[in-house]
């Protein structure tokens, strides 16, 4: 690779690296602030950045703890997607790009992305529907509002795989005719 594609190389990676480490964080906070408001109401004012749902606790602690575990499977869901791209940069073989193994990666990147976009869409529903009812749920949709990015980004992928299980069958072929 030449200095400049080995740069911005590296440079993804490490932008992986950080959305990834960021993700675990903010994955690990709102599961330390769920458990830490069932004890102290009070902290349902200001759960994780800004984010109050005190109105949603006192009405109903059932809609919020299905809030609350949406959000934080979500987080989850984002980390394990990044961690999944940093495995495909580690395994990647430039050499010989195309194998089984970064194919599956590929394809388990994508079906996570969807699943984070139907879970986000379906997250975006429950809280229109509980704001019709008067919930007063913050600024709650921050923690899914890219479900379309999500979206895009399983078709793309996608495209990839199907791309790479392509390469996979002509680089078999070219092993075998030499």
């Amino acid at each position: 690779m030449t200095k400049r594609n080995d740069f911005i190389w590296n440079a993804i990676q490490t932008v992986c690296w950080l959305i990834f480490a960021g993700f675990c964080v903010q994955t690990g906070a709102l599961v330390f602030n769920y458990a830490y408001s069932l004890f102290r109401p009070v902290a349902t004012h200001d759960l994780h950045l800004g984010l109050d749902l005190s109105e949603l606790y006192n009405k109903n602690i059932a809609v919020y703890t299905v809030l609350f575990v949406i959000i934080v499977a979500l987080s989850a869901l984002k980390a394990y997607v990044f961690y999944t791209v940093i495995r495909i940069f580690k395994m990647l073989n430039l050499v010989k790009p195309f194998s089984d193994q970064v194919h599956q990666f590929i394809l388990k990147t994508t079906y996570y992305a969807f699943t984070i976009g139907v879970i986000s869409f379906v997250a975006h529903e429950i809280v229109k529907k509980l704001e019709a009812k008067d919930y007063q749920v913050g600024v709650i949709e921050r923690y899914w509002n890219d479900s379309g990015a999500y979206f895009i980004m399983s078709a793309i992928l996608f495209v990839i795989a199907l791309i790479f299980k392509k390469g996979i069958e002509m680089q078999n072929e070219s092993d075998l005719t030499v």
